[in-house]
């Protein structure tokens, strides 16, 4: 990703400093040509960018990204707020099956499901009767997955 990031801003300045030199005047190009002056003689007489230019353009550029990602923070920071405020639905936990797998526990109003999520299909895989995860019996410690599994435990001996 950094070095992507380097890349760019590279190519970026470089583009930047052929433009200056394509600002050279058709007259000056015309003497450097027929020899009347040399390379040294030839130069930029207003440069398109100075490096005051490049500065602002970099900071401005650090700042919309910073703001990006400010926002994109913020976003989720208030999803989860609301769907701790927001009542009747929430998620408890998840677990990561795979890549792109996961099983989420979800409680609907006093029903809790377990669903499966792949990319593109949302499946129910077990609907519980009895509520598996409440705030009496949650240890702080433990993990979505020790409850799945102590859950899943208890399903096979009965």
């Amino acid at each position: 990703m950094m070095l992507r990031c380097q890349t760019i801003i590279f190519s970026m300045l470089l583009s930047f400093g052929v433009q200056a030199l394509e600002t050279i005047t058709t007259e000056d190009k015309a003497a450097a040509v027929s020899g009347l002056n040399t390379l040294k003689s030839v130069g930029v007489s207003n440069p398109a960018l100075s490096a005051g230019s490049y500065l602002q353009m970099i900071l401005g550029l650090a700042f919309v990204v910073l703001l990006i990602f400010g926002l994109a923070w913020l976003l989720r920071r208030m999803n989860r707020l609301q769907s701790v405020i927001g009542g009747s639905m929430k998620m408890l936990g998840g677990l990561s099956l795979g890549q792109r797998e996961r099983a989420l526990l979800i409680q609907v109003g006093e029903t809790q499901m377990l669903l499966g999520v792949a990319p593109g299909s949302v499946r129910t895989l077990h609907v519980f009767d009895k509520p598996v995860v409440t705030a009496t019996n949650a240890p702080v410690g433990d993990s979505f997955a020790d409850k799945l599994n102590a859950v899943l435990k208890q399903k096979k001996g009965s």
